[in-house]
């Protein structure tokens, strides 16, 4: 569980008896895949951490309709905003595939923090972060046409795009996968992405957005 905990930026140059104290109230779950984690509007009791699998973050619409947020992989925090702004979830976790979280005991964590100059400066580097990447999200959906976002992601994503399954970014993206494979191939015929051998052109990608 220790080394599991180091593995995230949060618990990065924190000393070795702060991460004991953390570990005391600290615990292993694992969770089915389809399984719910938290649902949007739980009160957020505890700090999740993924050791492995894939879990998604979603809202729904008024029309019953999925709108993914993130699909979060290996030693990602997973809705620590709303801990840390002592809020409801602003959205539902599913358990995209078998998965294995830690889950901390946020009110215990806090009086760690108060007390650790190093913990809190790495919360508030992970929060800015958070709060880039859904400023990001939010222009991309609404000022890019469907190949735009595309390009975006790939030039955005290029060390694990190949490692990313196609269902995926197109739920990401607010695509149908027949759009993306659409676009996939307009790459592909213009020799900007070649998947056999994980190649992309960024400089060509970036003509695109």
């Amino acid at each position: 569980m220790r080394i599991h905990l180091k593995n995230i930026v949060l618990f990065q140059n924190v000393d070795e008896d702060t991460i004991k104290k953390i570990e005391h109230f600290t615990t292993e779950h694992k969770i089915s895949k389809e399984s719910i984690v938290f649902y949007e509007g739980d009160a957020p009791k505890y700090l999740y951490l993924l050791v492995k699998g894939i879990i998604k973050l979603y809202k729904t619409s008024s029309s019953h309709k999925e709108v993914v947020l993130k699909y979060f992989h290996d030693n990602e925090l997973i809705g620590e905003v709303a801990n840390f702004e002592g809020m409801p979830y602003p959205a539902t976790a599913k358990a995209y595939s078998d998965v294995e979280v830690l889950k901390i005991d946020f009110e215990k964590l806090k009086d760690v923090i108060f007390s650790n100059p190093n913990l809190a400066f790495n919360i508030h580097t992970s929060l800015v972060k958070k709060i880039k990447n859904l400023e990001n999200l939010i222009s991309t959906n609404l000022v890019l046409d469907s190949k735009e976002r595309v390009a975006k992601y790939i030039y955005n994503h290029t060390d694990d795009f190949f490692e990313t399954k196609n269902i995926e970014i197109a739920e990401i993206l607010g695509v149908s996968p027949e759009t993306l494979s659409r676009i996939l191939k307009f790459f592909k015929d213009g020799e900007i992405i070649n998947i056999k051998k994980k190649y992309i052109d960024r400089d060509a990608l970036a003509q695109y957005f």
